[in-house]
């Protein structure tokens, strides 16, 4: 009779441990999917900061800003250049303000991710007129 107990007792704990590598493989199922997530969404925001820092430094050396914003794609929306990136949106609204000695060129690139802004970076560029002598 102590056999058959002894053989029930191995197979109780075989069906333990089992079931403790099933809980741990689920966990770490669960934990891969999230870091999986949070990397993509990291590549999405990386790309989104390159992408907007090239587009302030394209719009700040160009004379003429909005035949920039047409050629790279983006669309004239109620005053706003607006582009859909691969995850994120882009932004840009320009500003111009003429006075006596010159012309200052503003710009604002704003990038979002759905409902929630990644970055905004100024943009500002001052054209001389000519002088009254």
């Amino acid at each position: 009779m102590s056999g058959g107990k002894n053989q029930r007792a191995l197979l109780m704990e075989i069906m333990i441990a089992v079931l403790f590598f099933a809980l741990c493989a689920s966990v770490l199922l669960r934990t891969f999917v999230t870091v999986r997530e949070l990397s993509r969404r990291a590549g999405v925001r990386t790309d989104a900061l390159l992408t907007a820092q090239s587009l302030a430094n394209r719009l700040y050396a160009q004379q003429d800003m909005p035949a920039e914003l047409e050629t790279m794609g983006f669309e004239m929306q109620e005053g706003t250049w607006t582009r859909s990136g691969e995850g994120f949106e882009l932004t840009v609204v320009l500003e111009e303000e003429s006075t006596a000695a010159g012309t200052l060129q503003t710009a604002l690139v704003r990038v979002t991710e759905g409902d929630s802004d990644i970055i905004e970076l100024p943009v500002a560029r001052y054209v001389p007129g000519e002088a009254d002598v």
